[in-house]
Protein backbone atom coordinates (compact mmCIF):
# COMPACT_ATOMS: atom_id res chain seq x y z
CA UNK A 1 0.00 0.00 0.00
CA UNK A 2 1.19 3.53 -0.64
CA UNK A 3 0.91 6.76 1.26
CA UNK A 4 -1.46 9.36 -0.14
CA UNK A 5 -3.87 12.23 0.22
CA UNK A 6 -7.59 11.83 0.86
CA UNK A 7 -9.36 13.65 -1.97
CA UNK A 8 -11.78 15.75 0.11
CA UNK A 9 -9.10 16.52 2.71
CA UNK A 10 -6.72 17.74 0.01
CA UNK A 11 -9.45 19.91 -1.54
CA UNK A 12 -10.14 21.47 1.86
CA UNK A 13 -6.41 22.18 2.30
CA UNK A 14 -6.36 23.92 -1.07
CA UNK A 15 -9.55 25.95 -0.54
CA UNK A 16 -8.49 27.06 2.97
CA UNK A 17 -11.06 25.10 4.98
CA UNK A 18 -8.10 23.30 6.55
CA UNK A 19 -4.90 25.24 7.26
CA UNK A 20 -2.07 22.71 7.56
CA UNK A 21 0.31 24.95 9.46
CA UNK A 22 -2.11 26.66 11.87
CA UNK A 23 -5.02 24.23 12.52
CA UNK A 24 -4.67 21.64 15.28
CA UNK A 25 -4.30 18.34 13.45
CA UNK A 26 -3.82 14.83 14.85
CA UNK A 27 -2.00 11.66 13.87
CA UNK A 28 -3.80 8.40 14.65
CA UNK A 29 -2.47 4.86 14.18
CA UNK A 30 -4.36 2.13 12.34
CA UNK A 31 -3.84 -1.61 12.07
CA UNK A 32 -3.52 -3.82 8.98
CA UNK A 33 -7.30 -4.23 8.72
CA UNK A 34 -7.52 -0.67 7.37
CA UNK A 35 -7.14 -0.27 3.62
CA UNK A 36 -6.36 3.25 2.42
CA UNK A 37 -9.02 4.61 0.06
CA UNK A 38 -8.56 8.18 -1.18
CA UNK A 39 -12.36 8.52 -1.33
CA UNK A 40 -12.79 8.09 2.44
CA UNK A 41 -13.81 11.43 3.96
CA UNK A 42 -14.20 11.05 7.74
CA UNK A 43 -12.75 8.87 10.49
CA UNK A 44 -16.19 7.37 11.28
CA UNK A 45 -18.95 7.45 8.67
CA UNK A 46 -21.51 6.47 11.35
CA UNK A 47 -22.69 3.48 9.30
CA UNK A 48 -20.80 0.95 11.45
CA UNK A 49 -18.63 0.26 8.44
CA UNK A 50 -15.67 -1.96 9.28
CA UNK A 51 -13.66 -0.19 6.56
CA UNK A 52 -13.67 3.08 8.55
CA UNK A 53 -10.45 4.19 10.24
CA UNK A 54 -12.34 4.37 13.56
CA UNK A 55 -12.94 0.61 13.45
CA UNK A 56 -9.28 -0.03 12.66
CA UNK A 57 -7.51 2.35 15.06
CA UNK A 58 -5.01 0.27 17.01
CA UNK A 59 -5.82 -1.29 20.35
CA UNK A 60 -2.73 -1.34 22.53
CA UNK A 61 -1.64 -0.60 26.07
CA UNK A 62 -0.79 3.12 26.51
CA UNK A 63 -2.69 4.12 23.35
CA UNK A 64 -6.12 5.65 23.97
CA UNK A 65 -8.03 5.45 20.70
CA UNK A 66 -11.03 7.48 19.62
CA UNK A 67 -12.02 11.10 19.21
CA UNK A 68 -10.05 13.22 21.66
CA UNK A 69 -8.05 10.15 22.76
CA UNK A 70 -4.58 10.59 24.18
CA UNK A 71 -3.24 8.11 21.61
CA UNK A 72 -3.63 10.71 18.89
CA UNK A 73 -0.58 12.98 18.63
CA UNK A 74 -0.46 16.62 17.48
CA UNK A 75 2.35 17.14 14.98
CA UNK A 76 4.00 20.41 14.08
CA UNK A 77 3.75 21.01 10.35
CA UNK A 78 6.08 23.32 8.46
CA UNK A 79 5.14 24.47 4.98
CA UNK A 80 7.96 25.00 2.51
CA UNK A 81 8.57 25.53 -1.19
CA UNK A 82 10.89 23.15 -2.98
CA UNK A 83 11.84 25.07 -6.12
CA UNK A 84 14.34 22.42 -7.19
CA UNK A 85 11.61 19.78 -7.53
CA UNK A 86 8.79 22.25 -8.24
CA UNK A 87 6.53 21.33 -5.37
CA UNK A 88 5.10 22.50 -2.07
CA UNK A 89 5.89 20.34 0.95
CA UNK A 90 4.20 20.02 4.31
CA UNK A 91 6.90 18.60 6.58
CA UNK A 92 5.68 16.88 9.75
CA UNK A 93 7.86 16.52 12.82
CA UNK A 94 8.57 13.02 14.12
CA UNK A 95 6.28 11.60 16.79
CA UNK A 96 6.95 9.07 19.55
CA UNK A 97 4.35 6.93 21.29
CA UNK A 98 5.95 5.85 24.58
CA UNK A 99 5.80 2.30 25.95
CA UNK A 100 3.07 1.33 23.50
CA UNK A 101 1.73 -2.20 23.82
CA UNK A 102 2.88 -4.84 26.25
CA UNK A 103 -0.22 -6.23 27.95
CA UNK A 104 -2.40 -5.55 24.88
CA UNK A 105 -0.75 -5.43 21.46
CA UNK A 106 -1.68 -4.63 17.88
CA UNK A 107 0.18 -4.23 14.59
CA UNK A 108 0.69 -0.66 13.44
CA UNK A 109 0.17 -0.48 9.68
CA UNK A 110 -0.36 3.22 9.01
CA UNK A 111 -0.77 6.71 10.40
CA UNK A 112 -3.58 9.05 9.40
CA UNK A 113 -3.45 12.83 9.56
CA UNK A 114 -6.87 14.13 10.58
CA UNK A 115 -8.59 17.31 11.65
CA UNK A 116 -10.82 16.19 14.50
CA UNK A 117 -14.43 17.34 14.32
CA UNK A 118 -16.26 19.32 16.97
CA UNK A 119 -17.67 16.48 19.06
CA UNK A 120 -16.91 13.09 17.49
CA UNK A 121 -15.22 11.34 14.57
CA UNK A 122 -18.22 11.55 12.24
CA UNK A 123 -16.98 15.04 11.36
CA UNK A 124 -13.24 14.38 11.74
CA UNK A 125 -11.79 15.03 8.29
CA UNK A 126 -9.21 12.63 6.84
CA UNK A 127 -6.28 14.48 5.24
CA UNK A 128 -3.46 12.03 4.50
CA UNK A 129 -2.44 8.40 4.99
CA UNK A 130 1.15 7.37 5.72
CA UNK A 131 2.03 3.75 4.98
CA UNK A 132 4.22 2.19 7.67
CA UNK A 133 6.10 -1.09 7.49
CA UNK A 134 4.04 -3.25 9.87
CA UNK A 135 5.27 -2.99 13.45
CA UNK A 136 3.79 -5.06 16.26
CA UNK A 137 3.63 -3.20 19.55
CA UNK A 138 5.48 -4.83 22.45
CA UNK A 139 5.71 -2.24 25.24
CA UNK A 140 8.58 -0.25 23.74
CA UNK A 141 8.51 3.23 22.22
CA UNK A 142 7.25 3.60 18.65
CA UNK A 143 8.91 6.37 16.65
CA UNK A 144 7.19 7.63 13.52
CA UNK A 145 10.13 9.10 11.63
CA UNK A 146 8.78 10.86 8.56
CA UNK A 147 12.22 11.01 6.89
CA UNK A 148 12.26 7.20 6.62
CA UNK A 149 8.86 6.93 4.91
CA UNK A 150 8.50 6.81 1.13
CA UNK A 151 9.02 10.14 -0.65
CA UNK A 152 10.60 11.64 2.43
CA UNK A 153 7.39 11.26 4.39
CA UNK A 154 6.31 14.79 3.64
CA UNK A 155 2.99 15.60 2.05
CA UNK A 156 3.71 17.07 -1.35
CA UNK A 157 1.84 18.82 -4.14
CA UNK A 158 3.74 19.12 -7.40
CA UNK A 159 3.27 22.12 -9.70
Amino acid sequence: MASGWYTKGLRECIDGTIDLDTDTLKLMLVNASYAFDADHEVVDNAADDATDPSFNEITATNYTAGWGGAGRKTPTITMQENDTQNRVEAALDDQTWSSIGGATNDTIHGALLVKEGGSDDTTSRLIAFFDITDKTTNGTDFLLNFATLAAGGNMQIAV
